[in-house]
């Protein structure tokens, strides 16, 4: 160029090919690293709540307050239909086809998440959904569907953040939901006491979720949109249903074994199984999140998936290992800040951590699958994953 400026097309070929991967790269590292914060301002946020509650509320009230929130987060998991994923991979843009798919995405979360909470609460009903009713026959139920809805257009709303690359936005999503927590917490309500904890954890992420989908066309420019349907819709159906089967066998774990363990348990214990769960919840999320960020870069034109997949197993993987020895040597920490009643989550909490490096290496050869449009090795992962580790949860418990 005449003033000295070198653009790309003027290098050659290899050194394109050197660009391009770098930038892949960069965004892939920029997006893993914004998800290991807003999963460390979760950790940190729900690990001191449930202290200052386990501090200053009865263990019994802390173990139904877990349960239902544990409830929320398993049925906005089953409402997904594995639309999180297929948003990621068929509507990253900014067209009008993105907004169309994006769209008829949140009616489908909105209008799946009400019917099956409606459903988990007339089926399955544990002893802490009719805690709900026990306070407004009516308002108990309204809630419970709100929560879920709000909770499913979170994921939705962290997913097309992604994609737009905004990560700054879902740093911020989530420190807002983590700091509103606590005013809710040190409202002085003595009267169901362990459901006003339930809605302190899980109404900011609820309500930002509902209030962020209504603004998020400020960041996409261009509003919700409903038609004309692209050609791809088909296409994106068939994903995602493939997909939900995937997630639902790949995420079962981590949703269904609270599920599991509070229908089997009473309250204390599981309260005392949720200070760790919380842990290990947080250790299964970083390497599921940084496989997030590898579905939406590597899904791309142009994207150097390969050597994507191996800098996110080099990162996922160390994260793990440095998270079990952290766990192995600090877990007397948790009865030094929650008291003697909780031991039993130290005992558990090296061996739940561990399995987060398996989990690290199956969650991103899951996501290179997802990415490759292989159907086949997208399920064999997901069902060997749950089968794995749902089968000696449910002899066990």
């Amino acid at each position: 160029m005449a003033d000295g400026t070198v653009t790309t097309s003027s290098l050659p070929p290899m050194l394109r090919s050197m660009r391009a991967r770098a930038s892949g790269h960069r965004h892939l590292l920029a997006g893993s690293a914004a998800l290991v914060i807003t999963a460390g301002l979760q950790a940190a946020s729900g690990a001191l709540f449930w202290l200052f509650a386990a501090r200053g509320d009865v263990q019994d009230d802390v173990g139904h307050a877990t349960a239902l929130f544990t409830s929320i987060q398993f049925v906005a998991f089953l409402a997904g239909l594995g639309l999180p994923v297929a948003v990621a991979r068929y509507a990253p843009g900014r067209t009008r086809d993105d907004h169309v798919l994006y769209g008829w995405a949140v009616v489908a979360t909105s209008v799946v998440g009400a019917l099956v909470a409606l459903g988990y609460m007339l089926i399955v009903s544990p002893g802490a959904v009719e805690e709900l009713q026990d306070w407004d026959h009516a308002l108990g139920p309204a809630l419970f569907v709100f929560l879920v809805v709000g909770t499913g257009l979170t994921l939705l709303l962290d997913v097309r953040l992604m994609t737009q690359r905004r990560w700054g936005l879902v740093i911020w999503r989530s420190g807002i939901a983590a700091i509103a927590r606590f005013p809710l917490l040190l409202v002085p309500i003595e009267t169901h006491r362990s459901l006003w904890l339930f809605v302190a954890v899980s109404l900011p992420n609820a309500v930002i979720g509902v209030i962020g989908t209504g603004l998020l066309p400020l960041v996409t420019g261009d509003r919700h949109r409903f038609s004309p349907l692209p050609p791809t819709t088909r296409k994106m159906v068939r994903y995602s249903a493939v997909n939900w089967l995937s997630t639902l066998a790949y995420q079962a774990p981590t949703f269904a074994m609270p599920v599991i363990v509070l229908v089997n348990v009473p309250a204390s214990v599981n309260a005392s199984f949720y200070v760790a769960w919380g842990i290990v919840a947080l250790a299964c999320y970083i390497p599921t999140a940084i496989s997030q960020a590898l579905l939406a870069e590597g899904g791309r034109d142009g994207a150097h998936v390969r050597s994507q997949v191996r800098l996110a197993l080099v990162i996922a993987g160390g994260l793990m290992v440095v998270a079990t020895v952290g766990a192995t040597l600090g877990r007397d920490i948790i009865v030094s800040l929650y008291g003697a009643e909780y031991d039993q989550a130290a005992s558990v909490l090296p061996p739940l951590v561990a399995a987060s490096i398996p989990w690290a290496v199956s969650s991103v050869y899951l996501s290179e699958a997802r990415v490759w449009h292989r159907s086949g090795a997208t399920i064999a992962i997901t069902v060997t994953l749950t089968v794995a580790i749902l089968g000696p949860a449910l002899v066990l418990v």
